[in-house]
């Protein structure tokens, strides 16, 4: 006898939940069994039971009967820590992955990451755990996305670009060929990333520069 579809408890309740609960629907191998938020509230029109806080995920995925968690929460430290709890209560991390996504055979993906509608994962790519690659948004050959990384809508990292952990590349940026940005940088929306970033810089423009500062 076949088994059934693996239970996921999806963790936060607001608008970058709704597009990965449409992803986590996507896979037929998975079923959602509601969500948990912060204040035990959604947005209107989810679509799926608000069950709880997330405090106490463990004992509402245990009756729900789920050994599967994903983390549908936009913000990077918000959403690394929750990762975390979801481990220390036991559960696995499932993968949001759009229909609508392209994804290389020879990319490896991490646990826990959202593949939005659109996106596209090139050959040789790898992803660290908890990165989200939005709508639109591509990610070239080669290239190295640490844990906790958030790739914004429309965003386009060309080929062997670095990318550290907990770092966010804003809506509609370019990165160059080779590029590395630094753990915890920001890029803004639009930029065009021509030269390396170092850890916890943000930067933003044409060609992107430091925020207050000269050169990148």
């Amino acid at each position: 006898m076949a088994a059934g579809p693996i239970g996921v408890l999806m963790i936060g309740a607001g608008g970058h939940a709704r597009v990965c609960l449409e992803a986590l629907r996507d896979d037929p191998y998975l079923h959602v069994v509601g969500t948990v938020s912060s204040d035990g509230a959604g947005v209107e029109g989810l679509l799926v039971d608000v069950l709880g806080r997330d405090e106490d995920l463990k004992n509402i995925a245990v009756r729900e009967g789920a050994d599967h968690a994903f983390v549908a929460i936009g913000g990077n430290s918000t959403r690394m820590a929750a990762l975390q709890r979801c481990r220390e209560a036991g559960l696995q991390l499932a993968n949001a992955v759009s229909r609508f996504a392209m994804v290389s055979s020879s990319a490896v993906v991490g646990d826990g990451v959202a593949l939005l509608p659109g996106s596209v994962i090139n050959a040789a790519a790898h992803l660290g755990d908890g990165v989200i690659v939005n709508t639109t948004a591509s990610v070239d050959h080669d290239c190295l996305i640490g844990v906790g990384v958030h790739i914004g809508p429309g965003a386009v990292l060309a080929g062997g670009v670095r990318v550290g952990a907990g770092a966010f590349v804003g809506m509609g940026a370019r990165v160059l060929p080779g590029v590395s940005i630094g753990a915890n940088a920001v890029v803004g929306a639009g930029a065009v990333v021509v030269a390396d970033v170092a850890d916890g810089v943000t930067v933003v423009g044409v060609p992107a520069k430091p925020l207050g500062g000269a050169g990148a």
